[in-house]
């Protein structure tokens, strides 16, 4: 099993329902998308200097799933939706 995390640092003054809106369709996602195994979002309570803003915890099979799930149209509509408010994203790839 591929665990897979995404650690997403908003702009300043990211509005709080452009995060809303794109929790849930990051969570309709794990619905339309049979590679998604496992997708869990969590959002930082401390906000310090060093925090992210939000964390996406997802499980995929293989590798071959996570690059079919990176290409999906719907998938790439979610990132376009909030590309142009994201500041930094990071992530992790590791066999579980």
């Amino acid at each position: 099993m591929l665990q897979h995390y995404v650690f997403i640092k908003y702009q300043d003054h990211t509005p709080a329902d452009h995060i809303d809106a794109f929790v849930e369709k990051m969570q309709a996602l794990k619905e339309r998308i049979d590679d998604i195994k496992t997708l869990h979002i969590g959002r930082d309570e401390l906000k310090e200097t060093r925090s992210w803003d939000l964390i996406l915890d997802m499980q995929f099979a293989s590798i071959e799933d996570l690059r079919r799930y990176q290409v999906h149209p719907e998938h790439q509509a979610i990132m376009a939706f909030n590309a142009p408010h994201v500041a930094d994203v990071g992530a992790i790839d590791f066999d579980k």
